[in-house]
């Protein structure tokens, strides 16, 4: 499956945990941040730094709408942590490959091996806060897992398949994180199969 949107998209504040190579199959997309921005069209690919905070902008092309799929690389163990936020990078992939998990200060604290207080004030250090990690990364996950690029023809996913995958409580939970991490309605995950 793919993004698929036959009107103007407007992602904001995504953030991956490991490298992102977005791939434009049909239309045009445009990434930015507060310091760079990647203009894309159609056939073109650009890998967005591991947890790297960006916006996603997606114009559907001339009477086409715009297809673009979203796939994680493996991290180069070379590369930065994060912008320096070392701990809190590596929480978002723990909760990234495990969305469903019950994410508390006592799980964390139980994985850095640290008191649940000293495991918060590691994200408070960095500026980040347990909850918002956690809803920003099921997002991340649900948004990953939508565009995909795959040949097994699972376009019926539905709402609640897609908020059950991806570890939110409910629909309505969901919906919220939808509007306020990325700023869009959750009809997005409702596409179907993207035009060959």
């Amino acid at each position: 499956m793919a993004l698929v949107s036959d009107h103007p998209l407007h992602l904001l504040g995504l953030r991956f945990p490991l490298r992102l190579r977005v791939t434009v199959r049909q239309g045009f997309v445009t990434l930015h941040n507060e310091i760079a921005t990647k203009k894309l069209g159609s056939g073109d690919s650009f890998v967005v730094p591991a947890f790297l905070r960006f916006a996603c902008d997606v114009m559907p092309g001339r009477g086409k709408p715009a297809v673009f799929t979203l796939a994680l690389e493996d991290d180069d163990a070379q590369a930065s942590h994060g912008g320096g936020k070392r701990w809190s990078q590596a929480l978002a992939q723990h909760i990234f490959h495990s969305p469903q998990g019950k994410w508390t200060a006592a799980r964390l604290a139980a994985l850095w091996q640290v008191t649940p207080h000293k495991a918060r004030a590691r994200l408070f250090a960095e500026g980040e806060a347990l909850l918002s990690l956690v809803r920003e990364q099921r997002l991340a996950h649900a948004l990953h897992a939508v565009a995909q690029v795959s040949g097994d023809g699972d376009a019926g996913r539905d709402l609640a398949q897609v908020a059950a995958g991806s570890g939110f409580a409910s629909i309505p939970a969901f919906c919220d994180a939808c509007v306020d991490v990325a700023g869009v309605r959750p009809s997005l995950f409702l596409q179907g199969q993207a035009p060959a």
